[in-house]
């Protein structure tokens, strides 16, 4: 006969187990979880909080030391607008850190007022949004010196080229769009028991046995240290970064470089300038101090572009931010998210391809 089990008994089995799911929960949110979680005032990177790697993180406040900031909003004043800058989260800060703008960089370092505005609508590509800005008068009305367009590398075809969209806005709508901000590194709350902290021991295992545990992160080993963490010669990259290499053909970076073109002849009517500046995907920048790159795909984005005819200027992010990755320069990138710091942001600002906007600023 089976011997029932007394409520004493009972209790002081849920009691165990209780304790057991509290205790382990604490002491995974104590060393892991809470370090990515929990760790405000700082910010934790993207690609920390997706793969876990506590010994990855690069925690950081917020701050802004430049004495000339971007607007994000037409001013009241009267001053001219210089450069308007449009793109993805590289243009809307979301490295954060310090000075997390390049366009405060781009302000300070010309003298220039830049105006930072958003996509119109997801079904507008960046150069959409800029032809109907152009049909509306809103160009004319404000009459910028250039235009900037921005994107990360791996999500150049899908932001940039033309997508014609059917859409009509009015005047408010219009101005609601090109100023509501679509990023935000603001995250929900977490407690101390929650799923993360099965997930946490699970990639803190099996990252040692493959460079993809967490289907969104890689995690590969470089020659040397190119990071102050306490991880200093992993690299975290974005899956994208490795799996839309190959989407950059002869045919596909032709076509874009002619939408490219004609935009900017476009412009060039109007008395503005234009600027493209891909931002280089980490894994592209960093993917000849790869350990084992034989055994990962290489990137021709910037070379095939490199060879085509231009009548807008080209910002090469890879060519201009490779030489301080040859003199060793730590923490170009942040080593917990897919965004560069402010060292690339000041790096950038200065290239000489920019003086123009210093001369165009001038009464």
């Amino acid at each position: 006969m089976h011997q029932k089990i007394s409520y004493k008994q009972f209790c002081s089995f849920f009691i165990g187990v209780f304790s057991i799911f509290v205790i382990y929960h604490a002491l995974v949110w104590s060393f892991i979880t809470s370090k990515i979680f929990d760790a405000s005032p700082y910010y934790i990177g993207d690609l920390g909080r997706m793969s876990y790697q506590v010994d990855s993180l690069f925690p950081r406040i917020e701050e802004y030391t430049l004495p000339k900031k971007h607007w994000e909003a037409i001013p009241h004043q009267s001053d001219p607008i210089d450069v308007i800058t449009i793109g993805d989260s590289f243009s809307n800060g979301m490295g954060l850190g310090k000075n997390p703008y390049y366009q405060d960089y781009l302000a300070t370092r010309w003298n220039v007022n830049v105006l930072n505005i958003q996509n119109l609508d997801d079904s507008f590509s960046y150069i959409d949004t800029i032809y109907y800005l152009k049909n509306h008068g809103w160009l004319s009305n404000h009459h910028p010196k250039a235009i900037l367009i921005e994107s990360v590398e791996r999500e150049v075809l899908h932001h940039v080229p033309r997508k014609n969209p059917v859409m009509t806005l009015t005047e408010k709508a219009l101005e609601d769009c090109l100023f509501k901000k679509k990023f935000t590194t603001t995250f929900p709350k977490v407690m101390m028991v929650n799923t993360a902290n099965y997930k946490a021991p699970y990639y803190a295992f099996w990252y040692h046995f493959s460079d993809h545990a967490q289907k969104e992160v890689y995690k590969l080993e470089l020659n040397q240290n190119f990071f102050t963490t306490k991880d200093r010669n992993h690299l975290l990259v974005y899956h994208d970064d490795l799996e839309h290499s190959g989407q950059f053909t002869s045919t596909a970076v032709h076509d874009l470089n002619t939408e490219l073109n004609t935009l900017a002849d476009m412009l060039q009517k109007e008395g503005i300038k234009l600027i493209f500046m891909p931002c280089v995907d980490k894994y592209d920048l960093y993917y000849n101090h790869l350990k084992n790159k034989q055994r990962y795909p290489s990137n021709s984005f910037f070379m095939l572009l490199r060879q085509e005819p231009k009548r807008y200027l080209f910002v090469d992010t890879k060519a201009l931010l490779t030489p301080s990755l040859k003199n060793k320069v730590q923490d170009l990138y942040y080593a917990d998210d897919t965004h560069w710091s402010y060292k690339a942001s000041s790096a950038i600002a200065k290239i000489p391809s920019f003086s123009f906007l210093k001369a165009s600023s001038q009464p």
